[in-house]
Order: C-alpha cells, then structure tokens, then sequence
C-alpha cells in the first residue's frame, strides 16, 4: 500500500550549542518521493539546565503526506544520538512515534557530519529505501521543488472541472440539478482513483468516510439499497432529508460506468473529490423534512449489477446550547447503524 517511509533526521550545529530548541528544514527522498519536514532540535542538558557535551543531542521531526488527492496529514517522530563536536559527526536513531501516524511508515535513522565553518550537513539514510537527504543552512529555505502536477483524469476518465464530481473542493448543485438545466447525471468516482504517487490509505474508502463523519459528529441514520431493474441498467432508493443532512454514496461490484442524480427540491452540495466517496449536503426547504429518490443508471450492463447503498448521516451539532457533550456524541454514534454495505469492501 503506497509508500513505507523513511523519515531521516539529522541536526545542525554552531560553534557554540545553545541549550534552547532550534528549527531546521529539510527533505528525504524515499521509495523514489521527496518529502519535506521541519526538524527541530536540542542538546541534552543536565540538571541545572546546562549542555552537557557528552549526553549527545534529541530532535523531532514534523512531516506531511497526502491521505488523498486533497487531503494532507502530518506526523512526528522522536530521535536521539550522539555528536561529536570535534568532528561533527553525529549518529541518530529513532527512538518513538509523537503523534499518531499510519501503520505504513517506519522510523530511520541517519548519520553524518556538520561543518560548522559552512554551516552545511552531509548525510545518508541508514536503510536502503532512501537514495538523498538535503537539508537548509540555518534560517533559509530549501529551493522548491518543482510542482506536483494536478491530476488530469480519475478512472481513466479526463478531469472536467465543469462537472461538479471531479471538482476538487464542494460545490452547490442546486441549480444544476434543476430540470430545466438539462444537466448530465453524476458519475461515480471513487477519489482514491486520483490519488497523487506516495498517498497513504489505513483502510477502504468507506472506512475512511464514515470515520470523516463521526468527526464532523455526524450520526447514521440508515441505509438506503438500490433495487435494479428487470434490465440491471437503471435503480432507484427511496430516501429522505430531514433538515440539513448528509448522504454517502458507496458501490461494490463493477462501478465504472455507473451515473446517480438525486432527484429532490432542495439546497444541495456535492462534495466532489474532496471527500472519500460520493458525498452530499442536503437541505430541506420544507418544515418537517422532504422525501425523495435518487436514479442510477449504468452504461453497460454486466451481470451480477453492483450493490449500490445511500447511506444516510444526520448532524448531532449545530444546536447550540443544544448540542450533546462528547460522550453523548460517541454513545450515539457507537449505538447507530454502521452506514456501510454489509459485504464491505468498496472498488
């Protein structure tokens, strides 16, 4: 699954170590990706605070990966080892994770020498995953690298920032979906299909989106199954919208080709790329909620058709003096619906 990185730390010195903690930048270049991290650093001090030359240095290191096409996280690791000021050289070995980070990274470490005089570390990885190590003399930046180009096509299918599912941010639909625009139906795209080179995933897609909305503190509030017809190229399921809802989107089987389009009078966002899977904010216009349907089609028809599944996310914040405490929060969640096809699994 993607990369297993690397991420080396080295530190850079002055002439004279100063016992506070000091900013460094840098980057790695691992499973054939540059990563960029921000280092920071200090020497080991003794009871009274002051550098003690012989306990060696400690640094952390903070680091960034892409979760999806439009989604960063970010890490830290703890490192420690000697230097030795007379020849700069220094040895360090990673020594625990900070923050939380996902299974696919390891710990590495590295070693070198600083030359004080021009201010410039020499290194290498110890581990055959990595090839180079630069790092930024103290207080100025590393050159940029050149940029990532944005992904042009998902699926095989060329981006067309016209379509509101292969935006990479949300947009309203609303008008879109009028009748009198005579606008095409969504296709399904699963954004994992775009994922830039180095993207780290912890699980499918579903499980990525139902954990994006327990965090946004949405609660499940059931599923919808789309039932095909005789011919297996068009389905519908019923659903409905309370007040301001959210709706997931989630396909098994042979999903290219499949198109959906809620059919409803109502104020409606469709996350696009920015989310796992197909997602929509829906609000009603009406007091007491709307029903509603939505249609699938699919442009060929292999048997068996895929099981399709709308799951349905109601907000437990917003409320104001309303809203439950984060306890109440985790109880709900944990006591609802799971909001995922009973095969699991997503392609």
């Amino acid at each position: 699954m993607g990369l297993r990185a690397a991420i080396a730390v080295c530190l850079a010195f002055v002439p004279v170590i100063s016992a506070s903690a000091q900013d460094f930048s840098g980057r790695y270049h691992c499973g054939g990706q540059w990563t960029d991290f921000q280092l920071r650093m200090k020497p080991v001090t003794g009871l009274l605070g002051v550098v003690d030359p012989d306990a060696g240095v400690t640094a952390t290191i903070d680091f960034y990966f892409h979760r999806s096409v439009t989604s960063l996280d970010g890490a830290t690791y703890f490192l420690a080892g000697p230097y030795d000021a007379k020849t700069g050289r220094f040895h360090l070995e990673p020594k625990r994770w900070v923050t939380d980070h996902p299974a696919a990274f390891e710990m590495i470490g590295i070693e070198g020498r600083f030359d004080a005089a021009s201010e410039t570390l020499t290194a290498k990885m110890l581990s055959n995953k990595c090839d180079a190590v630069e790092f930024a003399a103290p207080g100025k930046p590393l050159p940029p690298l050149p940029a990532q180009a944005a992904p042009t096509s998902i699926a095989g299918v060329p981006l067309n920032p016209a379509r509101p599912e292969q935006r990479t941010s949300p947009s309203n639909v609303t008008n879109y979906l009028d009748v009198a625009a005579n606008s095409p139906d969504f296709e399904y795209l699963v954004t994992a299909w775009a994922d830039p080179p180095g993207t780290v995933h912890e699980g499918q897609p579903i499980d990525e989106s139902v954990e994006r909305m327990k965090s946004d503190k949405f609660v499940c509030a059931g599923s919808s199954h789309v039932t095909w017809d005789a011919t297996g190229l068009k389905g519908t399921a019923p659903d409905r919208v309370g007040i301001t809802d959210r709706f997931v989107i989630e396909c098994v089987g042979d999903c290219k080709g499949v198109f959906y389009r809620p059919w409803v009078g109502a104020n409606v966002t469709h996350f696009g790329l920015s989310a796992p899977l197909p997602t929509f904010q829906i609000k009603s216009v009406w007091a007491g909620g709307t029903s509603f349907s939505w249609n699938f089609s699919r442009t060929k028809n292999t048997r068996p058709p895929p099981e399709i599944y709308v799951h349905h996310w109601t907000p437990l914040a917003g409320f104001g003096p309303f809203d439950p405490v984060p306890a109440e929060v985790a109880r709900r969640q944990a006591s609802a619906p799971p909001c995922r096809a009973p095969k699991g699994g997503n392609r």
